[in-house]
């Protein structure tokens, strides 16, 4: 069951990344950004009053810090993949995410067995191929894979602490998580004289980014209040691989030899992982 939670929030986030990548070739990011969170908390508001058992203001302002990471490590990666290659920055940012909460969760006494060793190894592997995209040229400044690395950590440090929140109070830390990233959203447009408004061919994209985005979030809390951070953290940072295949299909852009390897990989790490 965990598996499949984690699969699906992987699903799901990939799918929010692709419409969120179509809409900011449409519009600027930050009206992206700021329209696609703000739809998402409206739908979390009705959905968590019908899910949760209990509301905890911890647990609630946990989400709100875990925000507080998630949108540090957005920036970082917007920035990265302004200034560099994104052949550099994303697969040192994806691994980066599925390797931190992977660490923490050892340290934190979880208990992997050989098998699901392996399979997180060649996870992490399968994450950095399916992000990879070789053949680009460019002079890397360290900075920018400082960046690239500390976006990565930022987004795994997401993952760490809204595994702290309590079963019964889901899905109400992502509500606590979408309050902090538009108010802070909001707060940067308003100080910064900034545009939301979004061109019109825009908008579909913009809500499924946001749809997508949302349920993954609340998805992936559920894995993560029943399974081992260590496990769900490796599984749900598949969302590349989803993305990539959805710009197969849909937008017809070809698959590198790499990313099929990768995608192999997964599957097989998908195997491992999922030893109870």
């Amino acid at each position: 069951m965990v598996t499949f939670l984690a699969l699906i929030a992987a699903v799901l986030a990939g799918t929010g990344d692709f419409f969120g990548g179509k809409a900011t070739k449409k519009t600027n990011v930050v009206s992206v950004l700021a329209i696609s969170h703000f739809l998402g908390l409206i739908i979390i508001l009705v959905i968590a009053p019908l899910m949760a058992e209990e509301f905890k203001t911890d647990d609630f302002f946990l989400g709100a810090l875990a925000s507080s990471f998630g949108l540090c490590g957005l920036t970082l990666l917007y920035r990265g993949l302004a200034k560099g290659p994104m052949a550099i920055v994303a697969p040192i940012t994806a691994v980066a995410c599925a390797t931190l909460p992977v660490i923490w969760g050892l340290l934190s006494g979880e208990k992997l067995s050989t098998q699901q060793t392996v399979g997180v190894f060649i996870g992490l592997l399968a994450i950095f191929l399916v992000s990879w995209t070789p053949g680009e040229r460019a002079a890397i400044k360290g900075s920018l894979i400082l960046e690239a690395l500390i976006a990565g950590l930022a987004f795994g440090a997401f993952f760490i602490v809204i595994d702290g929140t309590s079963e019964t109070t889901a899905p109400w830390p992502v509500v606590g998580s979408r309050v902090f990233s538009v108010v802070a959203i909001f707060l940067f447009v308003i100080i910064g004289r900034k545009k939301i408004k979004p061109e019109r061919n825009s908008t579909p994209y913009i809500i499924g980014a946001g749809f997508f985005d949302t349920l993954a979030n609340v998805v992936l809390l559920a894995a993560l209040n029943k399974g081992l951070l260590s496990l769900v953290s490796v599984l749900a940072s598949f969302y590349p691989a989803v993305t990539v295949l959805l710009a197969r299909f849909f937008l017809k852009e070809m698959m590198l030899k790499s990313q099929i390897i990768g995608l192999l990989l997964g599957l097989i790490s998908i195997a491992l992982l999922a030893v109870s």
